[in-house]
Protein backbone atom coordinates (compact mmCIF):
# COMPACT_ATOMS: atom_id res chain seq x y z
CA UNK A 1 0.00 0.00 0.00
CA UNK A 2 1.16 3.54 -0.82
CA UNK A 3 0.52 6.06 0.91
CA UNK A 4 1.18 10.30 0.12
CA UNK A 5 1.92 11.30 3.74
CA UNK A 6 1.18 15.78 4.06
CA UNK A 7 1.43 15.45 7.87
CA UNK A 8 4.43 17.33 9.07
CA UNK A 9 5.96 14.73 11.40
CA UNK A 10 3.97 11.84 11.10
CA UNK A 11 6.30 9.46 12.70
CA UNK A 12 6.27 11.69 15.92
CA UNK A 13 2.61 12.20 16.39
CA UNK A 14 1.32 8.94 15.32
CA UNK A 15 4.08 6.37 15.70
CA UNK A 16 1.70 3.75 16.30
CA UNK A 17 0.94 3.94 13.15
CA UNK A 18 3.96 2.70 11.67
CA UNK A 19 4.01 0.13 13.46
CA UNK A 20 0.80 -0.91 13.13
CA UNK A 21 1.69 -1.02 9.15
CA UNK A 22 4.93 -1.62 8.38
CA UNK A 23 4.47 -2.82 4.94
CA UNK A 24 2.95 0.59 4.06
CA UNK A 25 5.33 2.37 1.61
CA UNK A 26 5.49 6.08 2.37
CA UNK A 27 6.48 9.53 0.43
CA UNK A 28 6.02 12.23 3.05
CA UNK A 29 6.14 16.31 1.76
CA UNK A 30 7.56 17.84 4.80
CA UNK A 31 9.58 20.43 6.48
CA UNK A 32 10.77 17.92 8.67
CA UNK A 33 14.03 15.30 8.13
CA UNK A 34 12.26 11.78 8.50
CA UNK A 35 13.64 9.12 9.44
CA UNK A 36 10.63 6.28 8.09
CA UNK A 37 9.90 6.28 5.07
CA UNK A 38 10.68 8.51 1.52
CA UNK A 39 10.65 12.63 2.30
CA UNK A 40 10.86 15.51 0.14
CA UNK A 41 11.66 18.40 2.23
CA UNK A 42 9.96 21.44 1.40
CA UNK A 43 10.10 25.09 3.39
CA UNK A 44 7.70 25.60 6.54
CA UNK A 45 4.10 26.55 5.24
CA UNK A 46 4.96 26.01 1.85
CA UNK A 47 2.86 23.19 0.82
CA UNK A 48 -0.04 25.40 -0.39
CA UNK A 49 3.24 26.15 -3.35
CA UNK A 50 3.82 22.52 -3.85
CA UNK A 51 -0.41 21.21 -4.48
CA UNK A 52 -0.10 24.23 -7.08
CA UNK A 53 3.23 22.75 -8.67
CA UNK A 54 1.43 19.29 -8.60
CA UNK A 55 -1.79 20.55 -10.00
CA UNK A 56 -0.36 22.50 -13.15
CA UNK A 57 1.30 19.41 -14.00
CA UNK A 58 -2.09 17.83 -15.21
CA UNK A 59 -4.69 20.80 -15.13
CA UNK A 60 -5.96 22.64 -18.32
CA UNK A 61 -7.19 25.07 -16.26
CA UNK A 62 -6.05 29.07 -16.93
CA UNK A 63 -5.48 28.93 -13.28
CA UNK A 64 -2.57 26.85 -13.37
CA UNK A 65 -0.71 27.64 -16.47
CA UNK A 66 -0.54 31.54 -14.68
CA UNK A 67 1.70 30.42 -12.32
CA UNK A 68 5.29 31.26 -12.11
CA UNK A 69 6.52 27.56 -11.58
CA UNK A 70 10.22 28.94 -11.01
CA UNK A 71 8.70 31.11 -8.28
CA UNK A 72 7.19 28.88 -6.58
CA UNK A 73 9.84 25.74 -6.72
CA UNK A 74 12.70 28.65 -5.11
CA UNK A 75 9.97 29.69 -2.38
CA UNK A 76 8.70 25.95 -1.50
CA UNK A 77 12.27 24.59 -2.33
CA UNK A 78 10.76 21.93 -4.31
CA UNK A 79 12.30 20.86 -7.93
CA UNK A 80 10.96 20.11 -10.60
CA UNK A 81 12.67 16.79 -10.34
CA UNK A 82 10.80 16.12 -6.79
CA UNK A 83 7.55 17.43 -8.50
CA UNK A 84 7.84 14.20 -10.76
CA UNK A 85 8.79 11.88 -8.02
CA UNK A 86 5.50 12.90 -6.50
CA UNK A 87 3.26 12.73 -9.79
CA UNK A 88 5.10 9.37 -10.55
CA UNK A 89 4.01 8.11 -6.99
CA UNK A 90 0.68 9.22 -7.28
CA UNK A 91 0.19 7.02 -10.05
CA UNK A 92 0.21 3.91 -8.24
CA UNK A 93 -0.65 5.72 -4.55
CA UNK A 94 -3.73 4.26 -2.61
CA UNK A 95 -4.62 7.22 -0.20
CA UNK A 96 -3.74 10.69 0.57
CA UNK A 97 -3.25 11.47 4.36
CA UNK A 98 -3.51 15.22 5.54
CA UNK A 99 -3.82 16.45 8.90
CA UNK A 100 -7.01 18.82 9.99
CA UNK A 101 -4.65 22.06 11.57
CA UNK A 102 -3.91 21.84 7.79
CA UNK A 103 -7.18 22.44 6.50
CA UNK A 104 -8.43 24.66 9.39
CA UNK A 105 -5.26 27.17 9.51
CA UNK A 106 -3.05 27.06 7.06
CA UNK A 107 -3.22 31.04 5.46
CA UNK A 108 -4.37 29.29 2.37
CA UNK A 109 -6.46 26.69 3.29
CA UNK A 110 -8.99 26.78 0.95
CA UNK A 111 -6.78 26.75 -2.05
CA UNK A 112 -4.64 23.73 -0.34
CA UNK A 113 -8.84 21.96 -0.06
CA UNK A 114 -9.33 22.33 -3.42
CA UNK A 115 -5.86 21.30 -4.10
CA UNK A 116 -6.27 18.12 -2.71
CA UNK A 117 -10.09 17.38 -4.13
CA UNK A 118 -8.43 18.03 -7.45
CA UNK A 119 -5.61 15.52 -6.76
CA UNK A 120 -8.06 12.75 -5.35
CA UNK A 121 -9.96 12.76 -8.68
CA UNK A 122 -7.14 12.67 -11.14
CA UNK A 123 -5.37 10.21 -9.05
CA UNK A 124 -8.72 8.43 -8.21
CA UNK A 125 -7.56 7.83 -4.58
CA UNK A 126 -8.94 8.71 -1.07
CA UNK A 127 -8.42 11.80 1.51
CA UNK A 128 -7.86 10.14 4.63
CA UNK A 129 -7.08 12.19 8.12
CA UNK A 130 -4.82 12.05 10.85
CA UNK A 131 -6.91 9.44 12.23
CA UNK A 132 -7.21 7.47 8.87
CA UNK A 133 -10.99 8.17 8.70
CA UNK A 134 -11.59 8.84 4.71
CA UNK A 135 -13.03 12.69 4.46
CA UNK A 136 -14.79 14.44 2.29
CA UNK A 137 -13.61 18.41 1.85
CA UNK A 138 -16.14 21.12 0.39
CA UNK A 139 -15.28 22.29 -2.77
CA UNK A 140 -13.69 25.94 -3.04
CA UNK A 141 -13.09 28.32 -5.83
CA UNK A 142 -9.66 28.74 -6.62
CA UNK A 143 -8.62 33.12 -5.32
CA UNK A 144 -4.74 33.96 -6.39
CA UNK A 145 -1.74 32.28 -4.10
CA UNK A 146 -1.31 34.04 -0.36
CA UNK A 147 2.34 35.08 0.06
CA UNK A 148 4.36 32.80 2.43
CA UNK A 149 4.49 33.84 5.94
CA UNK A 150 8.42 34.82 6.99
CA UNK A 151 9.44 31.76 9.28
CA UNK A 152 13.35 33.01 9.37
CA UNK A 153 14.61 32.60 13.05
CA UNK A 154 13.54 30.29 16.00
CA UNK A 155 10.45 28.23 14.90
CA UNK A 156 8.61 25.85 16.81
CA UNK A 157 5.82 22.98 16.07
CA UNK A 158 3.28 22.75 18.67
CA UNK A 159 1.35 19.16 19.61
CA UNK A 160 -0.31 17.49 22.17
CA UNK A 161 1.59 14.13 23.06
CA UNK A 162 3.54 15.67 26.49
CA UNK A 163 4.36 19.16 27.59
CA UNK A 164 7.72 19.04 26.72
CA UNK A 165 10.04 21.24 24.98
CA UNK A 166 12.80 19.70 22.56
CA UNK A 167 15.21 20.80 20.16
CA UNK A 168 18.32 19.66 18.06
CA UNK A 169 21.58 21.09 18.47
CA UNK A 170 20.73 23.69 14.67
CA UNK A 171 17.38 24.51 17.07
CA UNK A 172 20.20 25.44 19.77
CA UNK A 173 21.91 27.48 17.44
CA UNK A 174 18.99 29.35 16.22
CA UNK A 175 17.91 30.34 19.77
CA UNK A 176 20.93 30.93 21.50
CA UNK A 177 20.11 28.43 24.54
CA UNK A 178 21.33 25.22 25.38
CA UNK A 179 20.26 22.17 27.35
CA UNK A 180 18.29 22.20 30.94
CA UNK A 181 17.77 26.10 30.12
CA UNK A 182 14.85 27.77 31.47
CA UNK A 183 13.78 30.02 28.94
CA UNK A 184 10.15 31.70 28.09
CA UNK A 185 8.59 31.27 24.71
CA UNK A 186 6.28 34.25 23.00
CA UNK A 187 4.65 34.90 19.90
CA UNK A 188 1.40 36.13 18.86
CA UNK A 189 -0.76 33.27 20.17
CA UNK A 190 1.19 32.01 22.93
CA UNK A 191 3.34 32.90 26.14
CA UNK A 192 4.74 30.30 27.71
CA UNK A 193 8.31 29.64 30.45
CA UNK A 194 9.39 26.00 30.68
CA UNK A 195 13.09 24.26 30.54
CA UNK A 196 14.35 23.41 27.19
CA UNK A 197 15.63 19.54 26.44
CA UNK A 198 17.88 18.40 24.16
CA UNK A 199 16.67 15.78 21.43
CA UNK A 200 20.37 14.67 19.68
CA UNK A 201 17.86 12.50 17.13
CA UNK A 202 16.15 15.61 15.93
CA UNK A 203 17.35 17.11 13.19
CA UNK A 204 16.76 20.51 11.39
CA UNK A 205 16.19 23.78 13.21
CA UNK A 206 12.11 23.49 14.34
CA UNK A 207 11.56 22.43 17.80
CA UNK A 208 8.63 20.55 19.45
CA UNK A 209 6.57 22.01 21.75
CA UNK A 210 3.95 20.19 23.84
CA UNK A 211 0.68 22.54 24.39
CA UNK A 212 -2.96 21.40 25.63
CA UNK A 213 -4.36 22.70 22.74
CA UNK A 214 -3.66 23.17 19.52
CA UNK A 215 -6.14 26.57 18.22
CA UNK A 216 -3.92 27.96 15.18
CA UNK A 217 -1.65 26.41 13.08
CA UNK A 218 1.36 24.01 14.29
CA UNK A 219 4.37 25.55 13.31
CA UNK A 220 4.91 29.41 14.30
CA UNK A 221 7.99 31.81 14.65
CA UNK A 222 8.89 32.68 18.46
CA UNK A 223 10.54 34.82 20.58
CA UNK A 224 13.06 32.82 22.84
CA UNK A 225 14.28 34.52 25.94
CA UNK A 226 16.27 32.62 29.13
CA UNK A 227 15.09 33.48 32.39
Amino acid sequence: MKVLNLIPFLEFENSDFFKQNENLEILSITPFEQNLGKFIKCEIGSLSFVLAMICARFSDSEYFKNLDDGFLSGESNVGEEEIDEILEFLDECDCLIVDENLIKFHIDNKNIIEFLNLISSKFKIKILDENLCEINLQSHLLTPLKDLLNYDGAVIFKHTKNNKFTGGKYFCMVAKIKDGDFVKISSNSLEVTTKFELDENLKGTIALLGVDIIDSYKFELVKISKV
